[in-house]
């Protein structure tokens, strides 16, 4: 294997490949070089067949076995030494069909890699409240509750849906069977084994999963909770910080919180859902991310009223409208007036 660089470039040294003639360089990292000369002289040589095959080649070499039987071999160039060689990406020349739609990004199909691209690193947004958008997990949620709420007292609850016409007493009893004697109703806690003298239920209730003293100690039995939690809230949960009274984290309200968590492209606090981000969002040629406008075309067809009525003080009569004052379009003034 071969020493990285000391420097911040990429040294070569003893380049022969085709009419290379031995020749040693430093190209500089992070900066734009230009590698420039008369046909015949060696750039397409240096360039493709000596930099970007060993930067391929190597980066090839780190994957296993197997997955390098489905990828690109290349020959290894004639060369004596190169140090300091990144994974490297090469956009060759190519005489591509042309078409309304193309840019410099289809021609040099460099957006087939950014629309692979932007979805790993984009962010989403919820249109109505402006919080991030982002899939969590058990173990997410538990990192949260940990770095928020440490030393507090949290309920960890999940939806549960109430059929029509439902008798609490009977809703209790199913809770029961399933092990769950506690709901969150009302803004506090109530049992379902107990006698509650409510007359009705929304459309939905909060069952409480679990009641923690929030500690590193507890993380095991939170992550256990909150996996329950998603699985029968169907991807979602909630989490209720208790007061101060029942608490030993200082909250200046003293109100209960509730912080609701969803495991989907789904903002939590509006219970609304979102398109997950896929390469079609950030391609043109895709429905789903050309501009509603123009089509992915980049450009629009409308009417400059400004040069179809240079001078609106005129009436129509009187050719108002430019493009009708002429012979060839005299029969569409008729029909105007």
């Amino acid at each position: 294997m071969t020493a990285p660089a000391d420097r911040g470039c990429v040294e070569i040294r003893g380049a022969r490949q085709n009419n290379l003639k031995g020749i040693d360089l430093d190209l500089p990292l992070g900066q734009l070089t230009v590698i420039t000369g008369p046909s015949g002289s060696g750039k397409s040589s240096l360039a493709f067949e000596t930099i970007y095959a060993e930067g391929q080649r190597r980066y090839v070499e780190t994957f296993s076995p197997y997955m390098r039987q489905f990828l690109d071999r290349m020959d290894k160039p004639r060369v004596d030494e190169i140090r300091g060689i990144p994974p490297a990406i090469a956009i060759e020349q190519a005489n591509p069909v042309k078409s309304s739609r193309s840019t410099v990004g289809t021609m040099t199909e460099i957006n087939d890699y950014l629309k692979l691209l932007w979805p790993r690193i984009a962010q989403a947004f919820c249109p109505s409240c402006d919080r991030e958008i982002r899939p969590e997990t058990a173990r997410s949620i538990a990192d949260e509750v940990l770095r928020e709420f440490a030393g507090g007292t949290v309920l960890l609850t999940f939806w549960v849906a109430v059929p029509v016409k439902t008798e609490p007493r009977d809703f209790f009893q199913f809770l029961q069977q399933q092990g769950y004697l506690r709901v969150w109703l009302n803004g506090e806690v109530v049992r379902a084994d107990t006698d509650a003298k409510i007359a009705r239920l929304g459309a939905r209730v909060q069952v409480i999963q679990d009641r923690i003293n929030v500690s590193e100690d507890a993380r095991s039995r939170l992550v256990e909770s909150l996996e329950t939690a998603l699985r029968f809230g169907k991807d979602r949960a909630n989490i209720i910080v208790l007061p101060a009274a029942e608490s030993k984290i200082a909250n200046p309200s003293s109100k209960i919180a509730e912080h609701p968590f969803s495991t989907g492209w789904h903002c939590a606090h509006c219970d609304l859902d979102i398109r997950p981000p896929t390469p079609g969002l950030f391609s043109f040629n895709s429905p789903l991310g050309a501009c509603p406008e123009c089509r992915g075309f980049g450009r629009t067809i409308g009417i400059d009223l400004d040069r179809a009525i240079p001078d609106r003080s005129l009436a129509i009569a009187a050719g108002a409208v430019r493009v009708f004052r002429g012979l060839e379009m005299g029969e569409s003034q008729k029909d105007l007036l």
